[in-house]
């Protein structure tokens, strides 16, 4: 076994330099600092000799090496432990100094600092090449986990892009039905008052399903004008849509599902809030899981700080489960969901956690077909619906006319950006009353006077027309 020196700028790189250059197996004998720098002491074994090097080599002796007298020498007294160590010590010591040494010990020549500088630097330059290899396997593996974020990365793009393919199709064939039908019911209309020409021609160019303006129109036949006839729109759909408010408790475990940007993670943190309210917020959690989009955690946490509630990340299902097992004595847990793969990643939290719930989150002008399809999905047994972005909502009719067949009921909506903006029940009469302000009363008003105006003319013409021929004077 050899001893070596190795001078580094820090421990840490001390420690690197000498798996470098000795291997893992390297023994750090001391560690001490020198003018600012790290200075290691290392044991590195020695290749052990053959027989054939072993005899071949010349035999050197030493101060240690005792040779044989040439006379015999008598047996004497053995010698006592003391003096042999007596003996030992003076041997060991070091040879006389000279007085000038001797009165400047401690004092180190400028001289042999510089020639001992040249050293360490000539060391570290001799050693420097050699950390290549150590930096290499970490690079290696930075590019490795790179590789696999990009792969991963790319595979939620192409999930998503079949996942945005596939809605579109439906929505074509959606509205493919529905031009068929719009077709089929032109006639529908022709015997109502022509005061009401005008609201039965917003009504169809207004973004309704055709069973739900069927309704609308067969409604108004009997009605002259066109106030009377929107006061039995408003009566008809608020009393159809009466029983839709389903309640939910704040405790328990609450899993959030939606499509992308339908504002599923404002939702989560708005419901968390109304839960620590009411249990106090040590007694409820937000976890996101397996949302790897760009900004997903930093935007929980961010919400999750503003609602006073611990938030955390489970990237698979395994973390998710020790999560829930780890803070299963909470009263309320919040769980958000990815809007890529939604039905897998919720049938596997059922598979974990067997008493949660489950909710869908949709903003309130969703088409139908997405409507239709996420809530008749046949592995999610939905306890409610919760509707969001109300204030942006321009054409909900496809929301009314699903609250209307009554198949789901609602539990909370929200509006606004502010997350105290939630509300337990639907306001029915503002649902309708957003649905039907954007039927464009003024421009019924408009048709009306444009009406007005073009019988005026027509009349005027006619009388023109009819003094021109009679001869009598025109006024």
């Amino acid at each position: 076994m050899e001893l070596k020196r190795i001078l580094a700028r820090d421990t840490r790189a001390a420690n690197e330099k000498a798996v470098a250059m000795f291997g893992p197996d390297v023994l750090v004998i001391s560690s001490s600092k020198v003018r600012g720098q790290t200075e290691l002491i290392v044991a590195v074994d020695l290749a052990p000799l053959n027989a054939e090097t072993a005899v071949a080599e010349a035999f050197v002796p030493t101060d240690k090496t005792y040779a044989l007298p040439d006379t015999p020498v008598l047996e004497e007294t053995p010698a006592s432990f003391g003096q042999v160590l007596d003996d030992t010590m003076t041997r060991q010591k070091r040879g006389g100094k000279t007085p000038k040494a001797s009165m400047s010990e401690g004092f180190v020549p400028a001289a042999s600092l510089k020639t001992k500088a040249v050293e360490e630097k000539t060391l570290e330059a001799v050693a420097g090449p050699a950390q290549e290899p150590l930096s290499a396997p970490a690079a290696v593996i930075d590019n490795t986990a790179a590789e696999k974020l990009l792969a991963a990365q790319e595979e939620r793009d192409k999930q998503r892009g079949r996942e945005i393919v596939a809605m579109v199709r439906e929505e074509l064939s959606v509205l493919r039905k529905e031009f068929k039908l719009s077709q089929q019911m032109a006639w529908q209309g022709a015997g109502i008052s022509r005061n009401l020409h005008p609201l039965r021609n917003a009504l169809q160019e207004a973004a309704i399903p055709m069973a739900l303006r069927a309704l609308l129109i067969d409604s108004i036949q009997s009605f002259e004008e066109v106030e009377p006839a929107l006061e039995e729109i408003r009566r008809q759909l608020s009393h159809s849509m009466q029983q839709t408010h389903v309640a939910v408790a704040d405790s328990g475990i609450h899993v959030l599902a939606g499509p992308s940007g339908s504002g599923k993670s404002l939702m989560v943190a708005r419901m968390a809030q109304r839960a620590s309210a009411s249990l106090g917020s040590e007694q409820v959690a937000v976890i996101s899981f397996s949302d790897q989009r760009v900004g997903a955690w930093n935007q929980t946490q961010l919400l999750s700080a503003q609602s006073g509630v611990d938030c955390f990340r489970a990237t698979n299902i395994t973390m998710l489960k020790l999560l829930l097992e780890e803070h299963g004595q909470r009263k309320c847990i919040v769980i958000d969901t990815p809007g890529v793969q939604m039905a897998e990643r919720v049938a596997e939290i059922a598979a974990v956690a067997q008493a949660a719930q489950f909710h869908l989150v949709m903003p309130a002008d969703a088409s139908q077909s997405l409507l239709r399809r996420l809530l008749s999905t046949p592995q999610i047994q939905w306890q409610s619906l919760m509707v969001s972005k109300l204030d942006e909502a321009t054409q909900p009719w496809s929301l009314i006319q699903l609250l209307t067949e009554g198949h789901v009921g609602v539990s909370s909506v929200s509006r606004g950006e502010r997350i105290g903006d939630l509300d337990r029940q639907l306001q029915i009469e503002e649902l309708v009353s957003l649905a039907l302000n954007q039927l464009s009363l003024n421009s019924i008003e408009a048709a009306h006077e444009d009406l007005r105006s073009t019988m005026a003319m027509a009349s005027a013409r006619i009388s023109r027309l009819a003094a021109q021929h009679t001869g009598a004077s025109y006024e």
